[in-house]
């Protein structure tokens, strides 16, 4: 990865609720207390985690996630810095709902690309409210052998062909 060399600028996605928190009582549709129209409203305070620890795929690596992928335009917030087991993986959690088609389709690409399993969460409403959960992966055969044997609530798992 290379040296950040951006900054959030107008983005709140990952403290709108979408990355949820229960310390901080985040959860989708619940943003921090603390978010302003202007961003973090106890900027220089903020807890350590998860505000100052996390930070998205989009801020680490320009050179691999173009602006178009800044959380608040594509409506996914990623990471590749948290793995899952002895797994590197690429997660995405959506801003909203789910994420849409042409930000999935190319996250999708990105992590073939990569040789990379494909963690994302999709959220499901009733009545306008967030009321579950589900965690989907894509990802190579061995991956999918891995994870059918550390099943969590809600998994979904299809195979995926790395590229050659």
């Amino acid at each position: 990865m290379t040296e950040n060399r951006r900054s959030c600028g107008g983005c709140t996605a990952c403290c709108e609720g979408w990355l949820s928190d229960e310390s901080l009582s985040m959860k989708p549709g619940s943003p921090c207390a603390n978010c302003t129209d202007q961003g973090c409203g106890i900027y220089e305070t903020r807890p350590t985690n998860p505000c100052r620890i996390f930070t998205c795929a989009w801020l680490q690596d320009p050179e691999e996630f173009p602006e178009e992928l800044r959380p608040d335009k594509s409506g996914a917030i990623c990471s590749v810095d948290r793995d899952w087991y002895q797994w590197k993986v690429l997660r995405a959690f959506p801003v909203g709902a789910s994420i849409p088609q042409h930000t999935f389709d190319w996250l999708l690409a990105y992590a073939k690309g990569k040789r990379l399993p494909f963690l994302f969460l999709e959220h499901t409403l009733e009545n306008g409210e967030y009321v579950s959960v589900a965690e989907n992966a894509l990802g190579p055969p061995a991956f999918a052998a891995e994870v059918k044997s550390r099943p969590s609530m809600g998994d979904t798992f299809w195979g995926m062909t790395p590229r050659d």
